[in-house]
C-alpha cells in the first residue's frame, strides 16, 4: 500500500508535530525489519470490509439500520499562502494596504462558489483552517494561510471545481497584490467498491433482517486507500443527526451491535470454502 500511495523514502521523510519520524514510532511499537518487507504481493489481499458510523444524517432520518457503501468520495486538499504588507491599523490608509486576511476571505468565498458551480450536487468545498499573522487587533494582517478540502465521487466534477478555485484565487491575489503560494497536500482518486462485496453485505443484511440501502461515502476512510490493493466496501450504521467530529457524536449500543453482527456474518461468508484461495 505504501508503494502505491507514496514511496518508502517519502514515508520515511514524514515528521509528526513533535518532529518524530515513522521509524521511531515503529520501533516504539515493537516493529522490526525494514518497511519494504511489510507489503504483501499483488493479489494477496482477498477483501477489506470497514464498519463505520455514517457521519451524515441519511440513516438516522430514514430509519434504515445499515448503509452499504458502493463508492467513496475523492478527497483533495490544498495549502494556500498569502503574503501581504503589515502595518499599524491606525497609521496605514486603506488605499495603501495589502491586507492578507481580506484576500484570504475572498478566496474562502471562492471555495464555496467553485463547489456550488461544479455541475455535481455532491461536490463539497471547505475552508477548514484560516490562520493570520500577526494576529493583533491593531495590526494589519501581513500573512494568511488557508487549508482547503474538496471532495466528490465524480472526479471530473471535483477537478473542475479545483481548476476554477485556483484560477479565481490567483486572480484575487493579483488584484489585491498579495502574492500567493499553492501547495497540494493530497489529491486522491475516488474508490468504486467491489460489486460482489456489496452484494455479499446486502445478502447478509437480509439474512439478519436488517433494513439497508446503498450509499456513497462522502467522507474518506481507510477503505479508500485499501481499495488500491484489495476488493473493498464499507458498512455504515446510523449516528445521531449525522453528528461526527464533535462532542455529541453518538451511535446507540443497539446500532453498534447490529453493525458488528453484520460485519461478522459478512466476514463468515467471505471466509467460507467457496471464497478461500490457495
Amino acid at each position: 500500500l505504501l508503494g502505491r500511495a507514496m514511496t518508502i523514502e517519502q514515508a520515511s521523510a514524514l515528521r509528526d508535530p513533535d518532529g518524530r519520524d515513522l521509524e521511531s514510532w515503529r520501533r516504539e511499537a515493537g516493529c522490526s525489519g525494514s518497511l519494504a518487507s511489510v507489503a504483501l504481493s499483488e493479489g494477496a489481499y482477498s477483501a477489506f470490509v470497514e464498519l463505520h458510523i455514517e457521519q451524515g444524517p441519511i440513516l438516522d432520518e430514514s430509519g434504515d439500520a445499515i448503509g452499504v457503501v458502493e463508492s467513496i468520495a475523492a478527497p483533495a486538499a490544498i495549502r494556500i499562502g498569502l503574503e501581504g504588507r503589515g502595518g499599524h491599523a491606525g497609521a496605514v490608509l486603506m488605499n495603501e494596504r495589502r491586507d492578507a486576511l481580506l484576500a484570504a476571505a475572498e478566496i474562502a468565498l471562492a471555495v464555496e462558489e467553485a463547489a456550488t458551480s461544479s455541475g455535481s450536487p455532491d461536490t463539497v468545498g471547505t475552508t477548514g483552517v484560516l490562520e493570520i499573522l500577526p494576529g493583533a487587533i491593531n495590526s494589519i494582517p501581513c500573512q494568511a494561510r488557508l487549508l482547503v478540502d474538496f471532495r466528490d465521487t465524480d472526479l471530473e466534477a471535483r477537478d473542475r471545481a479545483l481548476v476554477r478555485l485556483e484560477t479565481n484565487a490567483r486572480a484575487i491575489a493579483a488584484r489585491r497584490q498579495t502574492p500567493l503560494t499553492w501547495e497540494w497536500i493530497q489529491r486522491d482518486p475516488p474508490a468504486r467498491c467491489d460489486a460482489s462485496l456489496v452484494a455479499t453485505i446486502e445478502s447478509a443484511a437480509r439474512a439478519l433482517g436488517l433494513t439497508h440501502r446503498r450509499m456513497i461515502s462522502r467522507a474518506y476512510h481507510d477503505a479508500l486507500f485499501m481499495a488500491r490493493v484489495a476488493p473493498t466496501t464499507m458498512i455504515f450504521i446510523p449516528c445521531f443527526r449525522g453528528y461526527s467530529h464533535r462532542p455529541d457524536e453518538f451511535s446507540s449500543p443497539h446500532d453498534i451491535a447490529r453493525g458488528t453482527a453484520l460485519l461478522a456474518e459478512s466476514l463468515r461468508r467471505l471466509a467460507g470454502p467457496d471464497n478461500l484461495t490457495a
